[in-house]
């Protein structure tokens, strides 16, 4: 259970209302697509973005003054995009939305940190992964 009575949302359902509420307003001209592998490092596309989504939803965006990125999804977003934007997509708690073109900010100072090796799957052992900062004054706040 998640609060009084209020079941978690399964990451399938909080992707696709993150879609929709993203679809909504931010690509409303050109909607985002779900990629259909769910382990992809790409949760959605257009014709102009790759895009990974993450829900931050124990923190507001100016806890950790932005986000972390995986080294894995960053290198794979940067690598695959062909002539498309690599962004990085966060949902905070308070509701809100920031995103980082990827080639467009400085590449992050990578570092080692312990985390779950998955968070919406079966695998959620502590795992040390390779990780950066994402700041928020390099990000652009969409809702």
């Amino acid at each position: 259970m998640y609060g009084k009575g209020i079941k978690k949302m399964s990451w399938h359902q909080t992707q696709n209302k993150m879609i929709h509420e993203l679809n909504g307003s931010v690509f409303s001209k050109d909607p985002i697509n779900k990629q259909m592998d769910p382990m992809s490092p790409i949760d959605v596309h257009n014709t102009n973005y790759i895009m990974e989504l993450k829900n931050r939803e124990a923190y507001t965006p100016e806890r950790f003054d932005g986000s972390l990125i995986e080294k894995m999804k960053y290198d794979f977003l940067i690598k695959n995009c062909g002539d498309r934007i690599p962004g990085y997509v966060c949902k905070f708690s308070d509701g809100s939305y920031y995103a980082w073109n990827l080639k467009k900010i400085p590449e992050p100072e990578w570092y080692d940190k312990m985390l779950p090796e998955t968070t919406h799957f079966d695998r959620t052992g502590w795992i040390n992964k390779k990780v950066g900062d994402l700041k928020l004054k390099d990000g652009t706040k969409l809702l």
